[in-house]
């Protein structure tokens, strides 16, 4: 794929996510039997329109988005204003174009784990060992390489997760390989395979870190949880999984897998958790991002698609899931004109007994939000230009 045809990509991608993202407004719109007058794709000026049955089809000039015009809720009678009913489906069709965003990534998921792809593997070793965990009661140490678990060969993180999810509360043979120094200065290094009995927990747990520990099983010491995380300090909560082990891999290569459809509803449904979870670190602070843009454009889009496509299928299908999964977040923003803007102002209307707020006001405030939102587009546009010279 030619580098032009590569960032072009990134138009068909964001026309499919958005039609389905639209269309999620409109199939709900038209099960409760309302009104829909028009279906449009990106944002005026209108360069195509086409009526079917009673909604206008249209696409637009500005790709960066779309819309589905509800005139029967959006000006309703004033018989119909005040209808607690009205309100519920109002709020659910709002809700409905980032569900069928989260959907497309859920089903693009399953695709990617049910089809032949490649994953990260290698020797799978333990980083760090939880204090008083069953992973310290075994005899597991750090440094140990993970090589069996009940004679199941260990070469990717997934294969490790699943085996010890089987044996949870079951006393569960485990091989390792450890090095062990033969000379004072490390030179000389001996491997031995050892096997060793662990019993993993139910589920992960949390431990309070406090100076002084008094229950081993709902507390850590300040010392011992530094040892694990050093960002710990008293008062946080050190998170352990059913090992109570951080994992690392050595020497990395990509393998190829393929789950079976069981499988693969299991990890994309433990994937989009992951991807839920990971929405925290818009907000706060993570070492890990720090320097790094949060935010990105179409320009820094498109310059990842063409990243992507230089790849193969499976990171475009990767890279069409998480921006799917990111508009999904964005419409959900309570700031008009985003879907949770409306959200948030039928909320309000609820709240005022069925009594909307007026809509001269709705009126302004909604064109306050279309002139920040756009100002936002091109703030960020620019930035990931700069970002491109700078690279």
């Amino acid at each position: 794929m030619s580098e032009l045809s590569g960032y072009l990509l990134f138009i068909p991608i964001i026309f499919i996510i958005v039609v389905f993202h639209e269309f999620g407004h409109f199939i709900i719109a038209k099960i409760f039997k309302i009104e829909v007058e028009e279906f449009a794709i990106g944002f005026p000026p209108r360069l195509f329109a086409k009526k079917i049955s009673s909604t206008i089809i249209s696409l637009n000039a500005i790709p960066l988005g779309g819309y589905v015009k509800l005139p029967s809720i959006e000006t309703p009678d004033k018989k119909e204003r005040f209808s607690k009913t009205l309100s519920i489906k109002k709020i659910i069709i709002f809700s409905m174009g980032s569900f069928f965003n989260f959907l497309m990534t859920f089903l693009i998921l399953v695709f990617i784990f049910l089809t032949p792809h490649k994953i990260w593997g290698g020797e799978i070793y333990i980083e760090k060992v939880a204090p008083n965990s069953p992973a310290e009661i075994s005899g597991l140490i750090q440094g140990d390489i993970i090589r069996k678990i009940n004679n199941n060969s260990i070469d990717t993180i997934d294969k490790l997760v699943s085996n010890i999810s089987k044996n949870k509360n079951s006393p569960t043979k485990i091989i390792i390989e450890r090095n062990k120094n033969l000379s004072v200065f490390g030179s000389i290094v001996q491997t031995e395979r050892k096997e060793l009995k662990i019993t993993p927990r139910e589920s992960s747990i949390k431990r309070k870190v406090v100076q002084n520990v008094q229950n081993v099983n709902e507390e850590v010491s300040l010392e011992l949880a530094q040892k694990y995380n050093s960002k710990l300090k008293i008062g946080d909560e050190m998170t352990e999984g059913k090992m109570g082990v951080l994992i690392n891999i050595k020497n990395p290569k990509q393998i190829d897998a393929q789950l079976s459809f069981n499988e693969s509803i299991k990890k994309s449904y433990i994937t989009m958790g992951l991807l839920f979870s990971g929405i925290k670190y818009i907000f706060i602070e993570n070492n890990e991002l720090s320097g790094e843009s949060k935010f990105t454009g179409p320009v820094g889009i498109a310059q990842l698609t063409n990243q992507s496509s230089k790849q193969g299928l499976q990171s475009i299908a990767e890279l069409v899931a998480l921006i799917s999964f990111s508009l999904g977040i964005f419409n959900l923003i309570p700031f008009p004109p985003l879907d949770g803007g409306k959200l948030f102002l039928e909320l309000i209307t609820i709240s005022r007994n069925g009594n909307p707020l007026p809509s001269t006001f709705t009126y302004r405030l909604q064109l306050i939000g279309v002139s920040i939102l756009f100002g936002l587009i091109i703030f960020v546009t620019l930035s990931d230009i700069i970002n491109i010279f700078n690279g």
